[in-house]
């Protein structure tokens, strides 16, 4: 952070739409505001990611920009999408998914930055998607039916996750809204996408899990000194 700017935390006992949505009439009322970061609370950001992202919230037209996202979605999170791209960096360790610079319909809610195009006039659907599942996919699909890009960009960051998807009846429910609120964008795989798909998630889950094994024991390793 530099001086200029402001923290704002917010508990989500009534949703985590509903906290966001808070954050986004503070900025509304915040003069200069040149763009909104929304964190979970496991995703730490590194010394140069200030920076990048107000980078990629200066590019014109954008409304959404973060880590990792995709294009042309058959289900309801980025990585349900026919093409991905950025980079991420969690607990499997780091993994490539496509460009690091691409126009997508969605990037993972971990981290999203606003532009002011987007949260000066769009809320989060506290309605639709009151639990912790969807509300991003969502969001970013608001801002391109808006006509603004939604934008992977370089973010120097850190998610600290669980590894797993948490309430599997709220994702379920999330998905089900998400498929009758936007059609159009989501359309499903056939039976031989569906299996492609199955092994190229399991090999980058493979490939990510053993990145993570390795650097650990690494890590475990006594030095010597001469």
């Amino acid at each position: 952070m530099s001086a200029e700017d402001l923290l704002v935390r917010e508990q989500g006992s009534d949703g985590i739409c509903a906290a966001y949505n808070r954050i986004l009439e503070t900025a509304r009322h915040t003069a200069g505001c040149e763009g909104v970061v929304l964190l979970h609370d496991d995703t730490a950001l590194g010394a140069g990611a200030r920076e990048q992202i107000l980078a990629g919230l200066r590019e014109a037209s954008v409304g959404v920009v973060g880590a990792v996202g995709g294009r042309d979605l058959h289900g309801p999170i980025w990585v349900d999408a026919r093409r991905t791209a950025g980079v991420a960096n969690d607990v499997y360790g780091r993994r490539e998914y496509g460009p690091a610079l691409a126009d997508v319909d969605v990037v993972d809610g971990l981290l999203l930055a606003l532009a002011p195009a987007a949260f000066q006039h769009l809320d989060f659907d506290r309605t639709h998607f009151p639990a912790f599942h969807a509300y991003d996919t969502d969001y970013c699909l608001q801002v391109r039916a808006r006509g603004l890009r939604v934008r992977v960009v370089p973010i120097d960051y850190l998610h600290v996750d669980k590894g797993d998807l948490g309430d599997r009846e709220a994702f379920e429910r999330g998905f089900a809204h998400l498929r009758a609120k936007w059609p159009d964008r989501i359309r499903p795989p056939g039976p031989a996408e569906r299996r492609w798909r199955a092994i190229r998630q399991r090999a980058a889950t493979l490939s990510g899990e053993a990145r993570h094994r390795l650097a650990s024991t690494l890590k475990s390793l006594p030095s010597r000194r001469p």
